[in-house]
């Protein structure tokens, strides 16, 4: 249960800190929440491609451990 509002503790604070610098820069208030729940909107064609590049290294590695472990498997069930 705490670890639980940890995270939503930061995550407000977070959320607070981007809508709070946003206003600073002059962002018009409507947008502000907009522009803080999509961020993808602002992002630029660079930062998409390291974004997909990390998917991409996220689900091989998670692809890898489980053809680790189901190969562990059947080598034991096997023997």
């Amino acid at each position: 249960m705490k670890a639980i509002m940890v995270v939503f503790i930061l995550a407000g604070g977070m959320f607070g800190l981007i809508l709070l610098l946003d206003f600073i820069m002059g962002t018009a208030p409507n947008l502000l929440i907009l522009k803080a729940l999509n961020p993808f909107r602002v992002m630029e064609p660079a930062e998409y491609v390291i974004v997909f590049l990390f998917a991409l290294f996220f689900c091989i590695r998670l692809l890898k451990s489980y053809f680790k472990k189901k190969k562990k498997q059947n080598e034991s069930q096997t023997n």
